[in-house]
């Protein structure tokens, strides 16, 4: 495709237009240089008529054209234009609301081998595998005890945000789970970042399902959440077989009335799969690509260069050594 084929600097092919009045001197420097390394025996006079260039030599001067063609050329820079390059996702901003309530301690979630550990230790498990699993991503953490607060703000620094996760606990202030309030706090921040024309970060909750504390409702938050059209996932970690969350509404409600996604992590398997579970369409569509890959051709044609001039001086000495 010709279209493919770009120049960067098209100005050089002015060079080109002495290449026709070159080839009569070129010639004539040619016929000139293979008579005079002819060797002359000091005896024998009167044989100074200029020997006729081999059949082969006279290829010398074309193939120095050709050289100096080829030189214009890669100097006016050459660029295969290829195909689109995909445009790479922009990096999400996530805000994750984290249930650090005394319910949290119990030892009752199932692991691979028959036996249990804590709710805050396999959510620990699930938020550090979703966190390495969005390498690109800017993450926030928001914790929910009796009252809601903002362990780490928004950061693109993982060992950051891996470093506080690790450092959550159980039960470290009250007794409730103000998770009405997380999901307030956590709501109005992704609203503020729309309204200053920002992409709004994603809301993921993780919690084991009960609120039992707070100013704000989850039935309050949900109507905020709906008026400023975001979308809640929640990840519930009350292990298979406890008590149901029959809250008002459910976590599954919370995610299905808002256009989110409900996942069910009742043991390590489903816990772990959290990061494949989140819907494909909440990632940020890539912009239309609008970059074509390029290959630049310079490099090829100064090889081209250097072959032609090698050929060109070949003939040469092979016409020099036949002369002698």
């Amino acid at each position: 495709m010709i279209n493919a084929l770009t120049l960067a600097a098209p100005l050089w092919f002015l060079a080109l237009a002495p290449l026709p009045w070159l080839w009569a001197p070129l010639r004539r420097f040619v016929s000139g240089r293979a008579a005079a390394v002819m060797l002359r025996h000091p005896l024998i006079t009167g044989q100074d008529t200029p020997r006729t260039p081999s059949h082969a030599a006279r290829w010398v001067p074309l193939l120095w054209l050709a050289a100096y063609a080829a030189l214009v050329l890669a100097l006016a820079g050459p660029i295969w234009q290829g195909g689109f390059i995909p445009a790479t996702p922009p990096a999400r901003s996530i805000l994750l609301v984290v249930d650090a309530s005394p319910s949290m301690q119990a030892e009752d979630f199932p692991t691979e081998n028959g036996q249990f550990i804590s709710r805050m230790d396999a959510m620990r498990q699930g938020l550090l595998r979703f966190i390495a699993a969005r390498p690109k991503d800017r993450f926030s953490v928001v914790v929910v005890t009796d009252s809601a607060g903002t362990l780490v703000p928004m950061t693109a620094d993982h060992a950051v945000i891996t470093y506080w996760v690790n450092q959550l606990t159980a039960g470290i202030n009250g007794s409730d789970t103000a998770l009405g309030d997380g999901l307030a706090m956590a709501i109005r921040h992704i609203a503020a970042q729309s309204q200053a024309g920002k992409p709004a970060p994603l809301l993921v909750v993780w919690t084991d399902g009960f609120s039992t504390g707070g100013l704000m409702t989850p039935a309050e938050a949900l109507a905020l959440a709906r008026a400023h059209d975001i979308h809640i996932y929640t990840v519930n970690l009350a292990p298979i077989g406890s008590t149901p969350d029959n809250g008002q509404p459910s976590l599954a409600q919370l995610a299905d009335l808002t256009g989110g996604k409900p996942i069910l992590a009742g043991d390590l398997a489903a816990m772990n799969a959290v990061a494949n579970q989140i819907s494909a369409s909440e990632t940020p569509i890539a912009a239309r690509p609008t970059q074509r890959r390029q290959v630049p051709l310079y490099a090829g044609l100064l090889v081209l260069v250097a072959a032609l001039l090698l050929a060109a001086h070949g003939l040469l000495i092979r016409e020099q050594g036949g002369a002698l």
